[in-house]
């Protein structure tokens, strides 16, 4: 279907009259009239009632319109993208927890290295970033593993590092001494919500020993989840690098003895062979290598090929 006929429809039924709504797009009323005709055959049912006074919707005209707006408005945004990926675009999806570490320094890189490239980045939830891989909206993400990459996306083994507990004033908890994840039972603990891959893990940890922990709130703010934990609320189970670039004081942490998160790169397939997505890949791997060589990421290990070498 031509987007146009849409657009002529939508302004006959804002204006209420052909006449006026061809003045207003410069077509001659006959004009307007054959395309409205031609919009009624390829719907394959009259949208207009024609009366003295103007032009009214039918029932069926008054869904199109009600439907045509949302869908005239994706198109467009649609076609918006479409044109700066054609153009040189790079959208990457990244976890909240890997701001400060990965982030900012790889968008800062990239835009000074590669200007040409048009960056969009994306920090969200995890299961979010993972449905906007689906579609086919983002070209790369990083997201814990714990799902089957559908075939929209490969998924490329990026860094292992632990999860750790942080709480007000806890003599317990120490960097140097793994705690055993027993430390939570029974325990207040601030998590993100469901779905959650760290949150599924460490449930399911605690049920195998047939304990649990008590929850005290859910959030998928970061800064609140640490926020929480040191107004003494409850305790905070966060990735490593969660601990890098965020303020600490009065707060205890250490890791959980045999609990690791993987973290991956999801790479649009579709895409894989566009300069930007090339660029990203190659970029997302030298940011990650630089991080783990400052010995800033508590307890990080790199696991893809390109990061072992």
């Amino acid at each position: 279907m031509d987007n146009r006929l849409l657009d002529y429809f939508l302004r006959v039924a804002e204006l209420g009259s052909i006449n006026k709504a061809a003045a207003s797009l410069n077509l001659s009323q006959p004009a307007l009239s054959r395309h409205m005709s031609a919009l009624e055959h390829e719907m394959r049912a009259p949208l207009l009632t024609r009366t003295q006074s103007g032009v009214h919707l039918t029932e069926a005209g008054q869904i199109l319109a009600a439907r045509a707006r949302p869908l005239l408005k994706q198109f467009s945004l649609l076609k918006e993208q479409v044109g700066l990926t054609a153009a040189g675009q790079l959208a990457i999806g990244t976890p909240p927890a890997w701001h400060h570490l990965f982030t900012a320094p790889f968008a800062e890189r990239l835009l000074k290295e590669h200007p040409g490239i048009a960056l969009q980045l994306h920090e969200g939830v995890s299961n979010l970033l993972r449905e906007s891989m689906v579609v086919g909206l983002l070209d790369l993400s990083i997201v814990p593993s714990g799902t089957v990459p559908v075939g929209t996306y490969r998924q490329i083994p990026l860094v292992r590092e632990p999860i750790v507990i942080v709480a007000k004033n806890d003599e317990a908890l120490s960097a140097h001494r793994p705690v055993p994840v027993a430390h939570l039972d029974g325990r207040k603990v601030v998590l993100p919500r469901k779905p959650n891959v760290l949150r599924t893990q460490i449930e399911h940890a605690l049920e195998r020993k047939g304990l649990a922990f008590r929850l005290a709130a859910e959030t998928d703010t970061l800064e609140l989840c640490l926020g929480l934990a040191q107004r003494g609320l409850g305790m905070a189970l966060v990735p490593a690098c969660t601990l890098y670039g965020h303020r600490l004081e009065g707060l205890s942490w250490a890791p959980i003895k045999g609990q690791f998160i993987t973290w991956v790169l999801c790479e649009n397939v579709s895409r894989s062979d566009s300069r930007p997505v090339r660029e990203g890949r190659a970029l997302v791997f030298a940011t990650v290598t630089a991080a783990l060589s400052k010995d800033i990421w508590f307890g990080a290990q790199g696991i893809a090929a390109e990061l072992a070498r």
